[in-house]
């Protein structure tokens, strides 16, 4: 009895020690992570018990708690993440609040968990098995949309050479040459946008879609009349893509890449000097850098759903894995495309304000795709497009006359070399 008595003891001191270690490692990865402002401490706990999130700092004082799930829950919180879409996945949020699991979201989770089949690895295409998906930033096929979107460089050198960039075409390019490496070596892959038709992931153009949807779209922010002509007839192009077509169109491309459940996602994106004001005139600049999911700022705690995605990105392994994702991305973009990775002394100003340095020029940073995917992820932004060797490197490219830089094959080589490492990284974790 007495020895009974002694076991059951030690057994709680084992116990209270593993969830003061749990509370200490999710207190570590929120700062690293997720809190790039105190004021956010307000709104969630970490503790000996498990995590807590509240609706206002005034509840946090009156401890009247939204969602709460206690350590020993956490395997089940994070199987709800891993197996469910967003929705449902919010759907628990909202009715969970602070009581234990029902049998029914577990029963749920264990038959959508079951679901999820392993395929066969192949010693001969290394990638089998392995689904990537891949979103080209923007949508612009031609130089006037481009413009619209404001993702361009049109300029003229001294030499008399001119220049026309448009990152859409860039990004759509590099797309499909990561696309055919990848199937060759046995990965499924998925893009968020296939064509030359100035769309994005709903496969309509901004022009049909402005004239097909914008105004049950500002019907639905419930605008006055007056406003929603305004908007209709005196809007620059440039707003209304930014404010409304934009947004509906990174939704409808996490929707997709969350419905394909991608083992990796890669963003693609070629970045500007923020200093060369206009991109009238070459820039001496050059640096690269990566963007992961995390970095909420002071009043991003406020809705609901904001919570929700705050606690899923906290506890949620794909957060790590897509540190590691980007880190091995951003060594081939150094030693592949010979860029450097941005530093302190030449981090752009916003990335002071919105986002938090991670090292090797990746940063955690709420952007709506980081905040959206249920997949590792790398935001990748591999050089800056109006640097004076770039711009001669990357002009001409068009693939729509399939006229392709080799500097663009170089940038989706260091994405695939990138993708690789970090497959065969994981696996080797995995392996007894």
């Amino acid at each position: 009895m007495l020895f009974t008595s002694f076991l059951m003891i030690v057994s709680m001191e084992s116990y209270a020690q593993i969830n003061l270690k749990l509370a200490q490692y999710y207190k570590r990865r929120a700062n690293k992570y997720l809190v790039k402002s105190p004021h956010l401490h307000e709104y969630f706990s970490i503790d000996e018990s498990g995590i807590t999130m509240y609706p206002t700092p005034l509840h946090r004082k009156q401890n009247k708690a939204e969602f709460y799930v206690s350590w020993d829950e956490l395997s089940v919180l994070k199987d709800v993440f891993e197996f469910s879409d967003r929705s449902y996945q919010y759907q628990v949020y909202c009715t969970k609040g602070v009581r234990p699991f029902n049998p029914d979201t577990r029963m749920s989770i264990n038959i959508l968990k079951g679901m999820t089949s392993i395929p066969p690895t192949s010693v001969m295409k290394p990638l089998s098995g392995i689904r990537v998906a891949i979103d080209p930033g923007h949508i612009a096929a031609d130089m006037k949309m481009a413009k619209i979107e404001g993702r361009f460089v049109d300029m003229k050198l001294k030499d008399g050479t001119h220049i026309q960039l448009r990152e859409g075409d860039l990004t759509l390019t590099t797309a499909y040459i990561l696309k055919d490496s990848l199937e060759k070596y046995g990965a499924e892959v998925y893009m968020t946008r296939q064509g030359l038709k100035n769309a994005g992931a709903s496969k309509e153009s901004y022009h049909s879609w402005k004239k097909n949807n914008l105004q049950s779209k500002l019907h639905g922010k419930k605008l006055t009349k007056k406003q929603m002509l305004h908007v209709l007839y005196h809007s620059p192009e440039s707003r209304i893509y930014r404010q409304y077509y934009l947004q509906d169109d990174l939704e409808i491309r996490a929707d997709s890449i969350n419905y394909f459940k991608p083992d990796v996602t890669v963003v693609l994106h070629y970045n500007a000097d923020e200093l060369n004001h206009g991109w009238k005139k070459p820039s001496q600049r050059n640096f690269s850098m990566a963007f992961v999911p995390g970095s909420f700022m002071s009043k991003e705690l406020k809705t609901k759903r904001d919570r929700y995605d705050f606690l899923r990105i906290l506890v949620s392994d794909y957060t790590k894995d897509s540190y590691y994702l980007s880190k091995f991305i951003m060594k081939e973009f150094e030693e592949t495309l010979h860029v450097p990775a941005v530093g302190p002394h030449n981090e752009p100003k916003y990335l002071k304000s919105v986002a938090m340095s991670l090292g090797n020029g990746i940063y955690a940073r709420n952007l709506r795709l980081c905040r959206l995917l249920n997949s590792p992820i790398c935001y990748g932004e591999p050089l800056l497009q109006d640097n004076i060797n770039e711009l001669k490197a990357l002009n001409n490219n068009d693939f729509k006359t399939k006229k392709i830089s080799p500097r663009v094959i170089e940038v989706a080589n260091s994405y695939f070399k990138g993708i690789l490492n970090y497959v065969s990284y994981r696996q080797s974790q995995n392996t007894p």
